[in-house]
């Protein structure tokens, strides 16, 4: 008798490059890398051993705005992967169950399906087909399906698929159903990303002219309040004591904007579609445009 020599290591492997996680795991990993070498040097630079032009406050920034970069690039096209494939799979569910109707078996359904073009699912429909004509079981070749693709409508739906397939119902019945209700669900998220789009809009607006206002502060008022006549007249109002300089009002200024867009693009992640990842986009969007900003107008 043969002995399993697999380890656990390599069946986790396995599992990475069934499930394509494997591209997420790297990314985690090149986000993990940069954001804590940024740190890293961010720490040296506030404890003075390295210097330069770039202020410590600057290397958090590039942490956060490489970590964001990196990991929210994969995640939107990730994102939209799964809305490519929870659309049009409730199609590929339709065809299996005319198929049936027409009195072929559940196995020649998939044949038949698997000629059909589906977009990005069409390689994912085929491998289906080919387990199946070399005589794997259709319930093996399902699940393997979701897990190649693994989004939680597809996982949900082959579920119901097989439950009803082994407990020997009305597939053609149960696969309209699944369908359906696949359609429906995909409809409502849409409907609910329309709906919550100007809710989003409004946080940017708000973060922009936010930004505006400080800007503006730093580059008019303050200057005139922290110099000549009117740093005198500052200084009195505050009780005589010594005024904080120009710099230290603006670098104030710097922090409370970027603490703005972050906590701003937190809301507008959850905002969009009620998942926290969806916020590293707008993370990086903002802050990068707080730091630009601030970057060519003040020089900070």
């Amino acid at each position: 008798m043969k002995k399993n020599t697999k380890t656990p290591h390599q069946g986790y492997i396995k599992n990475l490059m069934l499930t394509k996680n494997m591209t997420k795991l790297i990314v985690n990993i090149v986000s993990g890398v940069l954001v804590s070498v940024f740190i890293l040097l961010g720490m040296l630079s506030l404890l003075g051993v390295i210097g330069g032009f770039i202020g410590f406050v600057d290397y958090f920034v590039f942490a956060l705005l490489s970590g964001a970069g990196v990991y929210g690039m994969y995640e939107s096209l990730y994102v939209r992967r799964i809305s490519k494939i929870d659309s049009i799979f409730p199609d590929f569910v339709r065809d299996l169950a005319e198929s049936r109707r027409a009195g072929m078996t559940f196995t020649k359904a998939i044949l038949f399906a698997s000629k059909g073009e589906y977009g990005i699912l069409t390689p994912e429909i085929k491998k289906i087909s080919q387990q199946v004509s070399w005589g794997g079981s259709v319930t093996d070749a399902l699940l393997a399906f979701s897990q190649r693709v693994n989004t939680r409508s597809i996982r949900r739906t082959i579920t119901l698929i097989i439950e009803a397939s082994n407990s020997g119902g009305n597939v053609a019945d149960v696969l309209d159903v699944a369908a359906k209700d696949a359609r429906e669900i995909k409809m409502l998220e849409a409907e609910r990303r329309t709906n919550m789009a100007s809710y989003v809009v409004v946080i940017y607006v708000g973060m922009f002219v936010f930004l505006a206002i400080v800007l503006i502060l730093c580059t008019s008022f303050i200057p005139a309040m922290v110099g000549g006549e009117g740093s005198q007249g500052m200084q009195g109002v505050m009780g005589g004591g010594s005024i904080a300089s120009q710099k230290d009002i603006t670098g104030m200024f710097y922090l409370a904007c970027l603490v703005q867009a972050f906590g701003s693009a937190l809301v507008a992640g959850v905002f969009e579609d009620g998942r926290i990842t969806s916020s590293v986009k707008h993370i990086f969007i903002m802050v990068f445009s707080t730091w630009l900003m601030f970057k060519i107008t003040l020089g900070v």
